[in-house]
Parts: structure tokens; C-alpha cells; sequence
């Protein structure tokens, strides 16, 4: 297949969505940007504060960048497109760049011929982080109706979304089950109930239909909380979800889990009584200016007169080191639950 350039009107509808400044500044997302979009991300020059090019720079800029996206697009898509399908898809990856575009179900739909599902999919790429959420931008619905619109420009007709086919669902025990089980394995813990075989219940639950849902909308698949081929093939390949619980410290985990924080404390505590006990059998002049401790020792020696001080004090620092032990383990499971999502 021939490789496709991208025309004239898609470089200026382009560089109109992007803007054409001339001197360096920082975009919406905290980087140094100038030209047509160019960011250091994208190649040569580096982008650099107070910079400034001429236009003739920022045209040459631009090819370099177009030349990039163009060829992602020739090598990934592989049925025929016109020039406002391809100028309209230059735009949208110059955009989300190309590593996102060759994973998108956009791609999948296009290279089914299927170019009506593909115009859909423009208006799937419309959101940005806001304060650590991802949401519907409206700079970027209007960017994207816009990309849709030059695609479809050529006669090929979106499919109105009241019209848009049903995908095929799947509600069976079984594909549940398997769902379940592989949301749990990318890090979408809360999935429904386990069975004590470590299995799932294979139900359609809210917790089910809600992981089903973050999944589709952080994986760039239609909305939605049903089962379809789309999302058993994404689950196949999609990357393993990556939470800040993950990789949380102990001292964070004992703030949040209770029998945590009593672990630690237990802990704590077994290791000050081995300590005093350790050294009141060595040097029992410090015990006894020990207040609190040196009551306990009386009352242990009165009734155990007969037993000589290092046996019971032997005998303290034992149990301690016991009760240690135990409540060291109990502490570094419960951090493990909440790290890998089983115990909030």
C-alpha cells in the first residue's frame, strides 16, 4: 500500500486546533511547548524557555513531527483510506500519540473495515486528568467532533449512537468467573465475592459492574459495565494496574489498617519487655530503680522465691521474643494484603 502525506488543509486544519506560537511556552500540562505543539518528547529541537523560532522554523518543525506520526499510521492501519480519513487521523495521533493509537479499538475497528465503528471511536479520546481524575475535557470534545467530522468527510456515514449495534454480551457463569478472576489479576481488586478455593462467584454484582466499568473507561473501550469480546481481548493484553497501595511503606499501612497498627504496637511492647527483662537479669541494680518494673519483679519473685532470678527473667524474654515473632508476622502479612488489594 502507498504511503499517505498529509495534505495541505489537514496541516493547517492542524496547526489551527494546535496553535502556531513562535515563542516557548508552557502547556496545560506543566510542558515547554512551542510551534505546532512541539514538545522536546517529540524530537529535535529541545524546547527551551524564552526560545523563539521564526514561522519558517515552525513549518519545518511541523513536517519533522507530521513525518513521525505519518509513518506510525502507514505502517499500523492496513485497508485503504482516503486523504481526509488520513489527515483526520494525523491530526488525533499527533495528539494521543502513537503508542495509544496502535493499542485503540479505533485501530482494531478501522483495520475490520469497519469505518463507520472507527468515526465513532474520535469522540472516545476526549478526556484529561483534572485534579487527579480523568474527565470529558470540552476543548477536547470539540477538537475531536471536529477530526470526526474531516474523517467522515468524504461520504462515509458515523453510525448514530441510538443506532449503533448491541455489541454481543456475555452473562454466563462461566464468562463472569472468568472476568472476575483477571480483573482481580490487573489490580481491580474489589471484583466480588471469593470462594474459599480462592475462585469468584461468577455473579454480576455492583462490585463486578463497577470494576468493569473503571476497567472500560481506563483502557479506552466503549462505556459501559457488560461483558464483550472487547473487553476479554483487552483483558488478555492490557498492562497490570499500578496503584500508589502497591508500593505503600509500613508506617502508611499501620495509619490505615487497625490490626496493623496493633501488630506494630505489640510488637514494640514485646521488644521493651525483653529489654528490661534481659537487663534486669544482669543488672539487677538497675531493675530496682525501675519503678513500675521493680513492683512487677517483687511480685513475681514473692511467688516464685524459690526459682532463681535469671530462670524467670529467662523465662519473660522468651515469651517476649514469642510474642514478638508472632506479631512481626501478623504485621508484614497485613501489609502485604493491603499492598497486593486484599485487605483495605
Amino acid at each position: 500500500m502507498i504511503s499517505m502525506r498529509t495534505s495541505a488543509a489537514g496541516r493547517k486544519a492542524i496547526a489551527q486546533r494546535e496553535g502556531n506560537k513562535l515563542t516557548a511556552y508552557v502547556d496545560s500540562v506543566g510542558v515547554l511547548t512551542i510551534g505546532v505543539g512541539h514538545t522536546a518528547a517529540a524530537g529535535p529541537p529541545v524546547v527551551k524557555k524564552s526560545m523563539r523560532i521564526t514561522a519558517a522554523e515552525s513549518d519545518q518543525i511541523l513536517s519533522h513531527d507530521l513525518a513521525d506520526v505519518e509513518a506510525i499510521i502507514n505502517k499500523v492501519v492496513k485497508v485503504p483510506l482516503n486523504q481526509s480519513q488520513f489527515d483526520a487521523l494525523v491530526s488525533l495521533v499527533f495528539n494521543i500519540g502513537g503508542s495509544a493509537f496502535s493499542k485503540s479499538t479505533m485501530l482494531k475497528r478501522l483495520n475490520a473495515r469497519d469505518y463507520s465503528g472507527a468515526a465513532n471511536q474520535f469522540l472516545v479520546w476526549n478526556k484529561g486528568t483534572v485534579n487527579g481524575k480523568r474527565v470529558a475535557l470540552s476543548g477536547l470534545t470539540a477538537r475531536r467532533k471536529k477530526e470526526q467530522a474531516q474523517f467522515l468527510s468524504d461520504g462515509v456515514r458515523a453510525t448514530p449512537a441510538a443506532a449503533m449495534a448491541v455489541p454481543a454480551t456475555k452473562t454466563d457463569t462461566t464468562s463472569v468467573e472468568i472476568v472476575q478472576r483477571k480483573l482481580f489479576e490487573k489490580g481491580y481488586t474489589e471484583v466480588g465475592s471469593r470462594r474459599a478455593d480462592g475462585s469468584f462467584d461468577g455473579e454480576m454484582g455492583k462490585m463486578t459492574r463497577a470494576a468493569i466499568t473503571v476497567f472500560r473507561q481506563e483502557n479506552d473501550l466503549p462505556t459501559g459495565d457488560f461483558i464483550d469480546q472487547d473487553l476479554l481481548d483487552a483483558l488478555d493484553t492490557a498492562p497490570a494496574r499500578k496503584l500508589a497501595r502497591n508500593d505503600a511503606p509500613a508506617q502508611l499501612v499501620r495509619q490505615a489498617v487497625p490490626e496493623v497498627r496493633s501488630n506494630w504496637l505489640m510488637k514494640i511492647g514485646a521488644l521493651i519487655t525483653a529489654g528490661i527483662s534481659s537487663a534486669g537479669a544482669f543488672f539487677d541494680g538497675i531493675v530496682a530503680n525501675l519503678g513500675v518494673a521493680h513492683g512487677y519483679v517483687d511480685n513475681v519473685k514473692d511467688y516464685a522465691a524459690d526459682v532463681p532470678g535469671y530462670v524467670w527473667m529467662g523465662a519473660v524474654v522468651a515469651v517476649a521474643g514469642g510474642v514478638y515473632l508472632v506479631a512481626r508476622y501478623g504485621e508484614e502479612k497485613g501489609v502485604e494484603a493491603f499492598q497486593s488489594g486484599e485487605r483495605r
